[in-house]
Order: C-alpha cells, then sequence, then structure tokens
C-alpha cells in the first residue's frame, strides 16, 4: 500500500497492551474473577453471555443495580479493583515492544501528536510509560474516561486533547476492536500484528494498513521517501 493517504496525518494514537508493550496480564484469570464477584453480588443471570469482553461483563451486572445508586457504587468499585490487582500482578514488570521508545521520539520530534487509549488501568500502564520514558502528549486509560474503545468518544476525546481533526489521525492497534473504534471515530487505522492477531483479522475489520510493529509504523511515518508497504 502506499502511503501516500496518510501525507495528512499529524497525530498518531496508539493502544497500549499488545501495541506498545507486552503486559502479560493474565485475562483469564481476571475473567474468573469478574465472573464470581458478579456472582457473588446475585448479579449472574442466564442472559449473561460469557464472551464478552471483561470490561463489558461488568457494565451488563452494574446496569442491574440502576435502581440502587449506593450498591451500584460499591459493586463497580470492588469490580475495577479486581481488574487492578490483576494487571498490577504483572505490569510493573511489563516492557515495550522493541524499537518502540526510539520510534516514540522519532514520530514525537518530527512533529506528530502522540496519544495513548487504552481498556488498562491508568496505574498498570503509568509503571512502564514512566519506568521506559515512553513519550506520548496524551493518555486517556479506562480511568480517565467515561466510554472506552471501541466506543468512539474514547478515541474522539484524545484527538480533542492533541488538537487533531479525525482525517489528520491514524489509530494503531493490534485488536480489530482497535481498527473498528478508528472507523467508528473517521481516522486513518493501522493493524499491528501479534502472535495472537493475524492479518486476515485486522485487514477484514476495515485496516487501512497492516504492519509487523508498531515501531515499524513510525519508521514508514518519519521516512521523508515515497514507501510501499
Amino acid at each position: 500500500m502506499q502511503l501516500a493517504s496518510f501525507k495528512a496525518v499529524r497525530a498518531v494514537v496508539f493502544d497500549f497492551d499488545g501495541t506498545l508493550a507486552e503486559t502479560n496480564i493474565d485475562f483469564a484469570l481476571m475473567r474468573r474473577r469478574i465472573i464470581e464477584h458478579i456472582k457473588a453480588w446475585g448479579l449472574w443471570h442466564a442472559d449473561a453471555d460469557e464472551r464478552r469482553y471483561v470490561l463489558e461483563l461488568i457494565a451488563y451486572a452494574e446496569d442491574k443495580l440502576a435502581a440502587e445508586p449506593r450498591r451500584r457504587v460499591a459493586y463497580r468499585a470492588e469490580a475495577d479493583q479486581i481488574l487492578e490487582d490483576v494487571e498490577m500482578l504483572t505490569c510493573p514488570q511489563a516492557h515495550p515492544f522493541p524499537g518502540i521508545v526510539p520510534g516514540l521520539h522519532r514520530l514525537a520530534d518530527r512533529g506528530y501528536g502522540v496519544g495513548i487509549i487504552t481498556r488498562n488501568c491508568r496505574r498498570g500502564v503509568k509503571a512502564v510509560t514512566d519506568r521506559y520514558h515512553l513519550r506520548h502528549d496524551v493518555l486517556l486509560t479506562r480511568d480517565d474516561v467515561e466510554k472506552v474503545k471501541p466506543d468512539k468518544a474514547h478515541l474522539l476525546q484524545a484527538l480533542a486533547m492533541l488538537e487533531a481533526e479525525p482525517d489528520e489521525a491514524v489509530m494503531v492497534g493490534d485488536h480489530p476492536t482497535d481498527i473498528e473504534v478508528g472507523k467508528a471515530a473517521g481516522t486513518l487505522t493501522c493493524g499491528v500484528l501479534t502472535d495472537r492477531t493475524e492479518r486476515d483479522a485486522l485487514a477484514a475489520a476495515g485496516a487501512d494498513l497492516v504492519v509487523e510493529s508498531a515501531a515499524r509504523l513510525a519508521d514508514l511515518l518519519c521516512h521523508d521517501g515515497e514507501t510501499t508497504c
């Protein structure tokens, strides 16, 4: 693919886990603990679908407490603590993928606005960004927004903070939902290949570009000549 369509890009927004860094979060453990939590609160019903993502499972049960605001707050606080506890089992030892640190610096030095949006908790993400000095202008974790990706509001809030319009930005991530949020917000999209995500899945989601790493995208955007992917 010719990168001509990326010439107008002046803001790059990245997913975090699996895109910029390997956190090794035990999502199976997280799911089990959240389901146990929902059941302990008596909120598990036959219409629950365990195929929902964890945050959506939490919201599914939370909605059933709409008429009980105090219980709802307590339920959510406990759920959020479970998520953070599981994430912090591994996030302090997490590390960025090869080339990410210099890649982010190159983007910033070339004048690109750099954002990170993630469904992870702020404490876990900051443990990595601070230790490795991952350069960015905006970080919006699930703790910072009302609606998380794939809701487009998450990405649009980051773009507003970067003072960039959707048609001036690219959303980068390793999961089809990252592509979906970019499409919904009106940005270009770039899929990042991992051992869990195949090119076909990212292409099927509508990725404008698929690369082997987020660092590779930084190389392409900072390249002065014509580049074909």
